[in-house]
């Protein structure tokens, strides 16, 4: 047996892709490696919540990785340049991957690797979370129009959901050449943690200053920035609120969240809670003591995790129509709802409907921990592994099976 060596460059380790890494670690017909631009997330960082976060979890045991030269002072959120570029090139110079992966595309140091790998006549796989949801400038579309095409051409493609498959097929990749790799989260992990607090609920909302007549709560987690649009959710509450007993949790910290709270004190809109970040070990207390869960961003949401995250907690969910998971993971009135992204009267409606019906909350809750069963990390080690076959061919991979 001679294991394919297989290279990821990334810009940096991420809580939710290392339970993959190693899964693609211990599979005996690879041999995996991972080169990383930025130390981000293996170290405590603003990552735009306003304060230095920490994940609470192990990003990089399991599986080998190595970081580009000056990694611990470059952002995970700012694109390689030409150093970062020159350096993974003498890496890849000397680390022989027969299939390179490179997640994302935008930076000159993925660029490098690609043409490094067209060079040395192996095989590029790419991974990326792109979607044609949001427009783009007209500039901007025409340089993606007239370069995407090219830099993937040949490749074999990752896509992680029906949006991403879509952006892909817009920019060239055929259909024979694209693998499902969705992106998962630990759900065996995060279920536990359900079961866990299955009997501590009123504890849990005590804890987080939920009052006793509290009524339902709506749940959202993410960054408080303009993109995840929280004003939006907010004045949706501050209609339903106004009815009947409810609270809106918001879990993460941000810019925004000093708008917000001068918003709710000059409409006195009441049993609005900040729970503030709260790291992969606690975030499960904000979701099982909640009833609902939204996400509600307008732009630039890929995927969102997060609606993962909650829906190993049964809950029911309520997203934009600008959440790159909701085509795939909000089954419209099945386990939750897709608003448009400036219909506040749409909103507003569906977190009344969910508001009004304990009935209603639970089946659809049911529904969401059911839908998430098949989106865990071996099928997406799967996709990665279709991939790579694809990519060396039936006799490099019947030599790597051996």
């Amino acid at each position: 047996m001679h294991p394919i060596r297989l290279g990821l460059f990334a810009e940096s380790p991420i809580y939710y892709q290392a339970p993959l890494y190693r899964r693609l670690a211990e599979d005996p017909r690879l041999d995996f490696t991972a080169i990383f631009a930025s130390s981000e997330g293996a170290r405590p960082t603003d990552s735009g919540y306003g304060q230095p976060v920490s994940w609470g979890v192990d990003v990089l045991g399991g599986y080998r990785s190595v970081f580009l030269r000056k990694a611990s002072s470059r952002r995970a959120g700012e694109a390689p340049g030409v150093v970062a570029a020159l350096d993974l090139v003498q890496k890849l110079r000397t680390q022989h991957f027969e299939v390179l992966w490179l997640h994302g595309y935008a930076s000159i140091a993925h660029v490098f690797g690609r043409v490094f790998q067209g060079v040395a006549r192996r095989p590029t796989l790419f991974r990326e979370e792109q979607t044609l949801l949001e427009p783009r400038p007209l500039w901007r579309a025409a340089v993606k129009a007239a370069g995407l095409p090219v830099l993937f051409r040949g490749v074999h493609a990752l896509y992680i959901g029906s949006n991403n498959r879509a952006w892909f097929r817009h920019y060239g990749v055929p259909d024979s050449h694209l693998h499902h790799a969705p992106y998962c989260v630990d759900n065996p992990r995060f279920q536990e943690f359900a079961r866990r607090y299955a009997g501590e609920r009123a504890q849990l909302r005590q804890a987080f200053g939920v009052r006793s007549e509290g009524g339902p709560v709506i749940l959202t987690v993410g960054r408080l920035i303009e993109k995840k649009q929280p004003q939006f959710l907010l004045e949706a509450f501050a209609r339903v609120r106004r009815l009947r007993p409810c609270t809106l949790l918001f879990v993460g910290s941000g810019v925004w969240e000093a708008r917000l709270r001068a918003t709710i004190a000059e409409q006195g809109i009441p049993d609005v809670i900040f729970a503030g970040f709260l790291d992969q070990n606690n975030v499960s207390r904000a979701y099982a003591c909640a009833d609902i869960f939204a996400l509600t961003s307008r732009s630039r949401e890929t995927w969102g995790v997060v609606v993962n995250e909650a829906m190993n907690f049964a809950l029911p969910i309520v997203a934009s129509d600008h959440v790159g998971c909701a085509a795939d993971l909000v089954h419209e009135g099945q386990n939750g709802f897709v608003v448009p992204i400036d219909g506040v009267g749409e909103l507003t409606d569906r977190l009344t409907r969910l508001l009004e019906s304990e009935d209603l909350r639970r089946r659809l809750g049911a529904a969401s921990r059911t839908i998430i069963e098949e989106w865990r990390y071996e099928r997406a080690a799967a996709g990665v592994i279709e991939a790579v076959q694809a990519a060396v061919g039936p006799a490099r991979w019947a030599d790597a099976s051996a």
